[in-house]
């Protein structure tokens, strides 16, 4: 071989090396690429969505979902903002949020139960009573039949979905303004284990969290004799339920059109039963 020959089987093979190596680096580049998308919102809808990330991620390599506990108010701002492409919340939308262009999915239902601490010495309510407990106008536990103990209210802050939920269906239909002198707490389970150790201590939470409740000795009241249970909720019998969804700004799309027909397949219900809330079918 003279050394014209040589050279350029040399530079073949070292171009075909270098070829070969631009490839791997290519398709290595496809497979590690990832895109991340952040949610956000309710911390009621948190135990679903945080649950189903993870199955979700398992069928969509390359796809990174996180979800921010905000409260359902700073997640549809945020949403509008474009800080966040999907917000869960457990409240209504507003008229002025619908006609902003945000389209909320039921992906789940939940029934509010209301908890007591355990001195307080009842296991029902009458959603009247209800009211005028959480408007300050009954403020001894003897005034209910319970014992002589005074009342504590435990309270979700403003920006909270379940606040809202919790006085449109208990307070407003009443015609009665919330009381100011409440404990106040940032999210559901924060609010069960306040509930759970301040004497008198009233407050209420999302149906999934009232095991906390029980666990320390408290107890999950009936009202107007019905208990919040799933079978319940879904006929309608229990007065304080609500829906919750997820929002997207504008129709859903691409992998947040996905994430939530996924929330509505049957393994995303099941994890919506699994979390401790009601599923849809």
């Amino acid at each position: 071989m003279n050394s014209e020959e040589y050279m350029r089987k040399t530079f073949t093979a070292a171009w075909c090396v270098l070829w070969f190596s631009l490839a791997l680096f290519a398709q290595g580049g496809k497979e590690t690429q990832t895109k991340k998308y952040t949610f956000g919102g309710s911390s009621t809808v948190a135990p679903i969505i945080e649950s189903a990330i993870p199955a979700f991620m398992a069928e969509h390599k390359g796809v990174v979902l996180t979800y921010e506990t905000l409260g359902s108010s700073v997640g549809i701002k945020q949403l509008q903002e474009g800080t966040l492409s999907l917000a869960g919340s457990s409240r209504e939308l507003k008229d002025s949020e619908i006609q902003a262009g945000l389209m909320p999915v039921t992906i789940a239902l939940d029934g509010l139960s209301v908890a007591v601490n355990k001195d307080v010495g009842i296991s029902n309510l009458s959603m009247a009573e209800l009211a005028s407990i959480f408007s300050g106008e009954l403020t001894n536990w003897k005034e209910v039949g319970g014992l002589d103990e005074a009342v504590r209210l435990v309270v979700r802050d403003e920006t909270s979905g379940t606040y809202g939920s919790f006085k449109e269906i208990v307070l407003d239909k009443a015609k009665k303004s919330p009381s100011k002198n409440a404990i106040v707490a940032k999210e559901n389970g924060e609010v069960a284990t306040k509930i759970a150790s301040t004497p008198g201590a009233i407050g209420y939470i999302g149906m999934a969290f009232g095991k906390i409740i029980t666990q320390a000795g408290g107890r999950v009241l009936t009202i107007d004799g019905v208990s919040p249970e799933a079978s319940q909720v879904k006929s309608g019998k229990y007065p304080i339920s609500r829906n919750l969804y997820m929002v997207s700004k504008g129709k859903a799309e691409g992998v947040e059109q996905t994430f939530i027909g996924f929330l509505l397949s049957p393994k995303g219900q099941a994890i919506v039963e699994e979390s401790g809330f009601i599923a849809l079918h």
